[in-house]
């Protein structure tokens, strides 16, 4: 029973390996959702990502991130694994100021 279980997740990480999203495709994703803004600070996100926003590509080997920031805060960020993608604004209110 265990050598099944151990053979399954050999099996889905390599799977994961040779399916997890690249860079242009974790880009494009981000972009739709910066794209897509429901308010006026979205909006200028959106912006200011455009102008002077940094992005960041990591792979995990079997999952991927991509972050946008503007300065030090995260605007957007999105997880891939298996093909699939999944980006998000991310919320700069709850952070805490740092001084």
């Amino acid at each position: 029973m265990i050598r099944i279980l151990v053979l399954l997740i050999i099996v889905a990480g390599i799977g994961g390996y040779f399916t997890r999203p690249d860079e242009p495709k974790m880009r494009t994703a981000a972009e739709a959702v910066l794209n897509d803004p429901s308010s006026l600070g979205e909006l200028m996100e959106g912006v200011g990502a455009a102008v002077a926003g940094q992005r960041r590509f990591d792979d995990y080997y079997v999952a991927t991130k991509y972050t946008v920031t503007i300065g030090d805060s995260p605007v957007v960020e999105c997880w891939g694994a298996f093909t699939q993608t999944q980006c998000k604004r991310v919320d700069n209110s709850a952070q805490p100021a740092s001084n």
